[in-house]
C-alpha cells in the first residue's frame, strides 16, 4: 500500500488512462475522487473501485471553469479531509486541419486541456498550501505538444501550454513541498482510436507492430503516475516523463542548440549571409518518428 490514506483527485477518470490511474491509486490504498463530466461514467468507475475494496467517490464538475475546479477540490477535502495528489488527466480531441478549424473546436480543446489543467492546479495548490503538508501535481502532457502533430493545432497548443505551465508551477510551489511534473503517455484508448487508421500509420510509427511495444495499454501508463505521487519522489520536480508500453523516457527542456554573436546586433544582411553557417546548419525535426 504505497499510497495508503492519500487523498487523490483524478480528472477525466471515467474511462481510458484516467480510469486506469484511478484504479491504480485505489489499489495502492489511496482515497480517490473520480472526476468526469460524464456523470454515469464517473459513478460507474467509482462503484467499480469500491467493489474491489478501494475507497472512491464520484464527482462531476466541469473542470474547464474555475468554479468547477474549485468545487472539485472542495469536494475532495470534504470527502477525505485533504488533497495530497492531483492528476490533471481530462482531455478532449477536436482534430481538424488548422485552415478548417472552427472557433468552437479551438476553444473547447483549449478550455479542457489547458485552462482546466491550470484551474485544477490553482485550486489544489491553494488547499495544499493551507494544509502545509506538501503535495503532488501530475499533469498529462502529449507528444503533440512536445513535437507537433498534423491536424491537432488546438490540442498541440494546449498540451504545449501544459508543459510551460508545469515548469512554471514547479518553480513557484517547490518551497511549499509541492512538486509539479508531467507525463507524456502513449497508449491505445477510446480517444486515440478515434484517429483514422491511415493517419495513425502515416504520422506515428508507434502504431506499427514490433518486438518493442511503443504504444501500450492505459494500465501500463499508471505506474509513472504512482511513482511521481510518492513521498520518496520529492526530488523530481518540473520534469516530463514519457511512458509507453515497454518504453520509459525523460524529455529534455527546450534549450538553445546553437548560438552566434554579432557585435552591434544582427542585420537582415548578416542573417542572409551567416544564418545557415552560424546557427541554421542543423534545423530541428518535427513530428512523431519513433
Amino acid at each position: 500500500m504505497l499510497l495508503e490514506n492519500k487523498a487523490v483527485v483524478v480528472t477525466g477518470a471515467g474511462q481510458g488512462i484516467g480510469l486506469a490511474f484511478a484504479k491504480a491509486f485505489a489499489a495502492e490504498g489511496a482515497q480517490v475522487v473520480v472526476n468526469d463530466i460524464n456523470a454515469a461514467k464517473a459513478d460507474e468507475a467509482a462503484a467499480a473501485i469500491r467493489e474491489l475494496g478501494g475507497k472512491a467517490v464520484a464527482q462531476h464538475s466541469d473542470i474547464s471553469t474555475f468554479a468547477g475546479a474549485d468545487q472539485l477540490v472542495a469536494d475532495c477535502v470534504q470527502a477525505f479531509g485533504k488533497i495530497d495528489v492531483l492528476v490533471n488527466n481530462a482531455g478532449i480531441l477536436r482534430d481538424r486541419m488548422s485552415f478548417n478549424m472552427s472557433e468552437q473546436e479551438w476553444d473547447q480543446v483549449i478550455a479542457v486541456c489547458l485552462k482546466g489543467t491550470f484551474a485544477c492546479a490553482r485550486s489544489a495548490i491553494r488547499a495544499m498550501r493551507e494544509a502545509g503538508q506538501g503535495g503532488r501535481i501530475i499533469n498529462i502532457a502529449s507528444r503533440s505538444g512536445l513535437r507537433g502533430s498534423i491536424g491537432q493545432a488546438n490540442y498541440a497548443a494546449a498540451k504545449g501550454g501544459v508543459l510551460g505551465l508545469t515548469r512554471t508551477l514547479a518553480q513557484e510551489v517547490k518551497k511549499y513541498g509541492i512538486t509539479v511534473n508531467a507525463i507524456s503517455p502513449r497508449a491505445v484508448t477510446d480517444m486515440t482510436n478515434s484517429i483514422p487508421e491511415d493517419v495513425k500509420a502515416r504520422k506515428d510509427a508507434a502504431w506499427k507492430g514490433g518486438s518493442v511495444v511503443l504504444r501500450g495499454t492505459a494500465e501500463q501508463v499508471a505506474p509513472a503516475a504512482l511513482y511521481l505521487a510518492l513521498d520518496e519522489s520529492e526530488w523530481i520536480n518540473g520534469q516530463v516523463v514519457g511512458i509507453a508500453g515497454d518504453k520509459l523516457s525523460l524529455w529534455s527542456h527546450p534549450k538553445e542548440v546553437a548560438e552566434a554573436f554579432m557585435f552591434g546586433g544582427w542585420t537582415v544582411q548578416h542573417l542572409r549571409e551567416l544564418f545557415k553557417s552560424s546557427v541554421g546548419f542543423e534545423l530541428q525535426s518535427l513530428g512523431n518518428k519513433d
